[in-house]
């Protein structure tokens, strides 16, 4: 039953194999977290670790890992367990590690040759352990294992170093005197541990702690939370067997970070003033054997009312049928609502938190008006909207024959359709163009052009130049004047 690892490996498991084993770890009937270090004995060698189980079913230690460091916090030796404890071990049973050079009685569970704790200073942590447990003592320097933050160890316990022939044992007075919890590590080494004559146990060895039997206790009426009110009162009652209710010495309540006061007469009552937040009530038994589990309740007190605002409203003016949405600045609010015409008293009443309309209103200046009450019942401030309410903006038709309600038609206005004629489309002819003639468009024969040289003089000299030469216009027979003359000079010779 040995095993070693080496430092540069427990480096990278450290890192990661805390957050693992939280998230994979093996359900709680049959597990390794729960569990402490009740005993530790330095002797080099010969030395010793007991590791006790808070509850019953937490022996499975097998493959998990008791990690010893030296006074600078570098890990001295990791040693991972080969076995488990016995299944039938029961709560507060103890698991024995020691060292090769041990040779005590009991026999150890585990034997690990690698095992060597110095009497002068160093520290043991069961790093599986929810949360890790640890001890150190002597002149261990380092504020946490191997730098770990989740390593917590406090002051060294034994400052000067374990007495030689003692061993450190963890004290179990805080809750239950005679049984070790949870709440019995306070994570400080020297709070927690003290010397004592070694008394090592084994797993076979008898539990000798006894679980504190003291009854519990029962809250029966209590403030609503939230609630307004600044001040508190609550009923109770202790729960158990008649030989555990005839243990009770008395009754302790207290409310936040007070002190535990005597309440054997409830009610218990808080006269406040209590300030807005989050409030605690606690009540236990306590009996000869220590105080018991209390019941605790939770509540919160909230005195500031909500503020009311309208999101959505109607146009002013408006016809008679119109719609409201508001909101309140706190959650799950209640409404109500109220709306008057000028003249008139306010009425409010409950209405939905989604919204509110009204309809067939008649012509007139109305006043809306809503308010919103919080769960812990105060009543905040009014909104209001005014506005005019005047049915010429809306056209209602005839009600049709049926039975169905009537409707409210608003004509849509429709534009006069005109009428534009069809412009004649103008085609011409080959050898004409289009071309506008007198502010009207008209065909008109293509002038034939061609370019030609011909020499022009310059300057005394003769030049050829590119000439553009067009056939001339097409005369109408009766378009100009000359050729009219000339008719009429033709006629008037043939009758000479």
């Amino acid at each position: 039953m040995q095993g070693n690892r080496t430092s540069a490996r427990l480096g990278l498991w450290l890192a990661g194999a805390l957050t693992g084993l939280l998230l994979f770890a093996t359900p709680a009937s049959a597990t390794f977290h729960l569990m402490k270090i009740r005993e530790v004995y330095p002797a080099g060698n010969a030395s010793y670790v007991e590791l006790q189980l808070l509850e019953a079913g937490e022996y499975q230690v097998g493959g998990h890992h008791l990690v010893a460091y030296n006074a600078d916090g570098t890990v001295a030796h990791d040693l991972t367990l080969s076995s488990n404890a016995s299944p039938s071990s029961a709560a507060n049973a103890t698991v024995l590690i020691a060292g090769s050079g041990y040779a005590g009685s009991p026999s150890a569970d585990e034997v690990d040759s690698g095992m060597n704790l110095s009497a002068a200073g160093g520290a043991v942590c069961w790093v599986e352990g929810e949360p890790p447990d640890c001890v150190a003592w002597g002149n261990f320097s380092a504020t946490n294992p191997a730098g770990n933050s989740e390593l917590l160890v406090g002051g060294p316990a034994s400052p000067a170093g374990v007495t030689a022939g003692k061993a450190l044992r963890r004290a179990i007075g805080a809750v239950c005197p005679t049984f070790l919890e949870a709440g019995d590590d306070t994570d400080d080494s020297e709070a927690d541990f003290a010397e004592v004559t070694p008394g090592p146990r084994n797993n076979a060895s008898p539990v000798t702690e006894t679980r504190c039997v003291v009854p519990g206790t029962a809250i029966d009426s209590k403030p609503k939370s939230p609630t307004n009110a600044t001040s508190a009162g609550f009923t109770y009652h202790p729960v158990g067997t008649a030989e555990e209710l005839a243990s009770i010495e008395e009754l302790e309540c207290k409310i936040d970070d007070d002190d535990f006061v005597n309440c054997d007469t409830s009610p218990f009552q808080s006269s406040g003033p209590l300030a807005d937040g989050v409030h605690t009530f606690e009540v236990r038994a306590v009996t000869d054997q220590g105080a018991g589990l209390p019941a605790i309740y939770s509540w919160t007190v909230d005195t500031q009312p909500p503020t009311t605002t309208i999101a959505n409203r109607p146009d002013n003016p408006s016809p008679g049928s119109v719609s409201f949405s508001y909101e309140s600045s706190e959650l799950s609010s209640s409404f109500e609502c109220s709306l008057a015409q000028t003249g008139t008293a306010d009425g409010f009443a409950s209405c939905p938190s989604s919204g509110n309309s009204y309809s067939n209103l008649a012509d007139g200046v109305y006043a809306f008006k809503v308010r919103a009450t919080d769960r812990a019942g105060n009543l905040g401030s009014t909104a209001a909207f005014s506005w005019q309410v005047d049915n010429s903006f809306a056209v209602v038709s005839s009600p049709p024959a049926s039975s169905s309600p009537a409707t409210v038609t608003i004509p849509q206005a429709t534009m006069p359709t005109s009428t534009t004629p069809t412009a004649r489309r103008l085609t011409c002819r080959k050898g004409f163009v289009k071309k506008k003639v007198r502010g009207k468009r008209r065909c008109v024969r293509k002038r034939r052009c061609r370019r030609v040289k011909v020499v022009v003089k310059k300057h005394g000299k003769k030049v050829k130049r590119w000439r553009r030469i067009c056939a001339k216009k097409h005369r109408r027979r009766h378009g100009k004047r000359g050729h009219g003359k000339r008719r009429h000079k033709k006629r008037r010779t043939h009758r000479g």
